[in-house]
């Protein structure tokens, strides 16, 4: 077991570069954004294979396998309306798989997973302020050197992309607080919601605060320290996020919030979709596809080209049919409750509620990170089950059976 946690520690890291290789690269609009990041996790991929001593596949990673290979039996049937889009897509979907493979082996172990978080952390923390600096000192250019699209936000190419990127952080800082290291905890969150704050994304601001309310709520229920810390520690953070307030400006999100209708192009593109997954509700149109089957069902003309159905559940089951819709709905359902065990893992479910009015899981190295973080998540429950066989183990060798052999429980 320690040489295969010494040797997971470096994968970790390694594994953690990777993504962050795909992720430094996400604002371009060319081939490569997908290509680094493809290839980065490849590599680990590989080093992995290689490298592994025994492999526990969780019970999570049957129905992953089959949404990756869920755009593969579409392109072999047949199915897809437009092969091209659906083998480009197949291709992020089979790499997720993957991701989740090997965040659930990597990630075992508590040092290896610390590790990796903590690369997480403080590179996310460094994007969250250049993300402010970009907006606010040098827009349209990434890292205040390379031009970009108006659009790019850090480093994703769209303002709700990146604040799903600080969803996935966000929860990695208050479990730090979590764990006691209030003062760093506390300064990367400020950081990451002051960049949020910045993006002007409404459902990123909703989803960080409501990350942070589910964190005190987890900190009071399992009564982690006495009620007059804990209320130093939620005083502190408040501070931190009033100034990141401060700091960031609230003038653009609120005026955002204050929009009318604000979703009603949004509701439009959800009729239409809906009508989309009747006419193929059993193997969808083909991952990818939607794009091009929408207008047949549009019903009006913004005399504008639509991307997306800006509602990922909805786009899943127009593409991937129903069944593929369910797949994603129980691996979620799935995930649930070692997100809240860990603290760290509440992103996973902030960006599945931020899919239903977006896509942020369209950029192919949010949703490599989401799955790495989905496969580490899958650990959890198994790791406190080991702790507590080892736990009776150590108490019988230490003389917790009695002459007869017959252990003594209390």
């Amino acid at each position: 077991m320690s040489s295969r946690s010494g040797l997971n520690a470096p994968l970790a890291a390694a594994l953690g570069a990777a993504l962050l290789a795909g992720i430094l690269v996400a604002w371009s609009d060319r081939y490569w954004r997908l290509s680094v990041a493809i290839a980065a996790l490849s590599l680990v991929a590989v080093v992995w294979a290689l490298t592994a001593r025994q492999v526990e596949l969780p019970r999570q990673t049957i129905l992953v396998a089959v949404i990756g290979l869920w755009g593969p039996l579409q392109l072999a049937l047949h199915i897809t309306r437009v092969p091209w889009p659906t083998t480009l897509r197949s291709i992020d979907w089979a790499m997720g798989a993957v991701a989740f493979i090997l965040g659930s082996q990597i990630l075992r172990g508590r040092r290896a997973r610390n590790a990796f978080l903590d690369l997480m952390l403080w590179s996310m923390t460094v994007l969250a302020v250049a993300a402010m600096l970009q907006m606010y000192l040098t827009p349209a250019r990434v890292f205040g050197i390379i031009p970009a699209a108006d659009s790019v936000v850090g480093t994703l190419y769209y303002k709700n992309q990146f604040a799903a990127m600080m969803e996935l952080a966000a929860p990695i800082a208050l479990w730090k607080v979590y764990n006691g290291e209030i003062v760093s905890g506390g300064l990367c969150y400020a950081a990451m919601f002051a960049a949020t704050l910045s993006s002007a994304s409404r459902m990123g601001v909703i989803l960080v605060l409501a990350e942070f309310l589910v964190f005190l709520i987890i900190m009071v229920a399992r009564r982690r320290m006495p009620l007059k810390s804990a209320a130093s520690v939620v005083a502190i953070l408040a501070l931190l996020v009033a100034a990141a307030a401060a700091v960031a400006g609230t003038e653009k999100i609120w005026s955002r919030l204050q929009e009318p209708n604000s979703y009603l192009l949004r509701g439009t593109l959800l009729d239409s979709t809906l009508k989309m997954i009747s006419g193929h509700p059993w193997l969808g149109s083909g991952l990818g596809t939607w794009p091009d089957e929408y207008p047949r069902f549009a019903t009006y003309d913004a005399n504008v080209y639509v991307n997306e159905a800006h509602n990922d559940w909805a786009q899943w089951a127009s593409e991937g049919g129903v069944p593929f819709f369910l797949l994603m709905a129980v691996l979620v359902v799935w995930l649930a409750k070692p997100s809240l065990q860990s603290v760290w893992g509440l992103g996973v479910l902030s960006v599945m509620v931020h899919s239903y009015v977006d896509y942020p899981l369209r950029d192919p190295s949010l949703g490599f990170l989401w799955f790495t973080l989905a496969g580490g998540l899958t650990q959890i429950g198994a790791q406190t089950e080991s702790r507590h066989s080892e736990a009776e183990g150590a108490f019988a060798t230490a003389g917790g059976a009695n002459s007869t052999g017959v252990v003594n429980r209390p």
